[in-house]
């Protein structure tokens, strides 16, 4: 064979060969360019999450903040409410102090202690006095207890039952 022969198969295998190495970085670059955007993708998503990962931490905080303030004023009430409750407190022991003061100064006045005033006994009643309200008995009034007495009724005798003739202090059957 001649030369001019062989010179265009070695043009030929070197054009094969300079197609086959420029298809190759082509799809190289291509493969790069592709990975690339996803590698873009990945980075643009994971800054959005960084951002929205950041408000939420920033919301989080303010939150916290916010809730120590709040216990902060809660704090400063209770310590109000407490130094009002001692304040009342203190003037409760004063206002005690000075009727303990009146009551020795009135003691101190009626030296032989036959002071009967109201005030003298525990809420204000006196030792003497009976309670008439429901349900209680006295030995001064014997009907209280449970028969009503029925005075000028002709069916009632003294005793208060219908009809008995026995009774002491009481009427005769008409």
């Amino acid at each position: 064979m001649d030369t001019w022969i062989w010179i265009v198969l070695a043009v030929a295998v070197l054009a094969l060969v300079v197609l086959a190495v420029l298809a190759g970085s082509r799809k190289k670059k291509e493969h790069e360019v592709a990975e690339r955007r996803e590698n873009q993708q990945r980075a643009a998503e994971l800054r959005a999450r960084s951002e929205e990962e950041d408000l939420a931490a920033r919301e989080r905080k303010a939150d916290a903040d916010a809730a120590r303030a709040e216990a902060e004023k809660a704090r400063i009430e209770a310590d109000r409410l407490e130094q009002d409750a001692q304040r009342r407190g203190e003037d409760a022991d004063k206002v005690r102090q000075e009727a303990e003061t009146h009551r020795r100064d009135a003691a101190a006045l009626v030296p032989d202690g036959d002071d009967s005033t109201a005030g003298d006994t525990p809420r204000g009643r006196r030792d003497d006095a009976t309670d008439h309200g429901a349900g209680s008995h006295s030995d001064e009034a014997p009907w209280q207890d449970g028969d009503a007495r029925r005075d000028g009724d002709p069916r009632y005798d003294g005793d208060g039952r219908p009809g008995s003739d026995s009774g002491a202090g009481g009427r005769p059957r008409t």
